[in-house]
């Protein structure tokens, strides 16, 4: 650490640390992206450039509600962040198991 510049303590010891938030703030954004209803439901006027959840929305305001078919695509709808999730958790975990570490 000694003899560093602001750059070098940037990449070594800023940037390292800051995994665990830059993992949450991914999580957290893409989450809230994936599941935005209102400006797709505004703006999409096509149906073919509807996004998972305002198509979602279709099957509860049929004439006949097929049960099945909506909990197959909220499965599918959900599979992206379970994935997403699944990849950084392990950054998540990192994180906090760090913040106890003192020295």
């Amino acid at each position: 650490v000694d003899g560093l510049g602001y750059m070098g303590a940037y990449f070594r010891v800023v940037l390292p640390n800051s995994g665990a938030f830059f993992a949450a703030i991914a999580v957290i954004t893409f989450i809230a992206s994936w599941n935005a209803f209102l400006w797709p439901l505004v703006i999409g006027q096509d149906s073919s450039k509807w996004t998972v959840q305002v198509a979602l929305s279709t099957f509860l305001t049929a004439q006949t509600i097929n049960l099945h078919e909506l909990f197959l695509a909220a499965a599918v709808s959900i599979a992206p962040l379970v994935l997403v999730f699944a990849f950084l958790q392990r950054y998540l975990v990192q994180g906090v198991a760090e913040t106890g570490i003192k020295g």
